[in-house]
């Protein structure tokens, strides 16, 4: 190279490893992109939650109560008529509803506030407050064969609907 001073970076590199190092380069270029290609023939899995689960046997929840199961987003009631499974995501924009507290101020019901937009709804589910645009999904409930009440979470039942153990 004309101008350079001797002894410098240029005179210490050879030939060689300046094009041994270009071929390394133009490698990467090109398996890089490849390897991408390749993995993308193999999409992510994603891993949901169970649509139908166990719950626990009757005897776990006395007449009365309302249970909260925060890992599944579901409240269980267990009334004088039976059971039921309520979803506890709000039909607005999916936040967690709180839990069921006495009636007070803003509902003359037992209710459920949710703590994103202020919708509030009732134990069978019904909007008593909006802005959600349609009731909690009620889900479907049974015994199961090793006495254990299930809940299935595909299947939407009408509110009125209980489940007798």
């Amino acid at each position: 190279m004309s101008g350079s001073q001797p002894g410098g970076f240029w005179d210490r590199i050879s030939r060689r490893a300046l094009l041994g190092t270009g071929w390394v380069a133009f490698l990467f270029s090109v398996v890089g992109p490849a390897l991408a290609n390749i993995r993308f023939l193999f999409p992510n899995v994603v891993y949901e939650e169970p649509t139908v689960f166990k719950i626990g046997t009757p005897e776990d929840f006395p007449v009365g109560t309302t249970t909260f199961l925060e890992d599944r987003r579901v409240f269980i009631f267990h009334e004088p008529q039976g059971f039921r499974a309520v979803s506890a995501t709000c039909t607005h924009l999916r936040c967690t509803t709180g839990p069921f507290v006495p009636a007070d101020g803003q509902a003359k019901v037992e209710h459920s506030h949710c703590p994103c937009h202020g919708s509030i709804f009732d134990k069978a589910g019904n909007v008593l407050q909006g802005p959600a645009p349609r009731p909690l999904e009620v889900y479907q409930i049974s015994l199961g064969g090793d006495g254990r009440l299930v809940v299935n979470t595909n299947e939407v039942v009408p509110p009125d609907r209980y489940f007798k153990a």
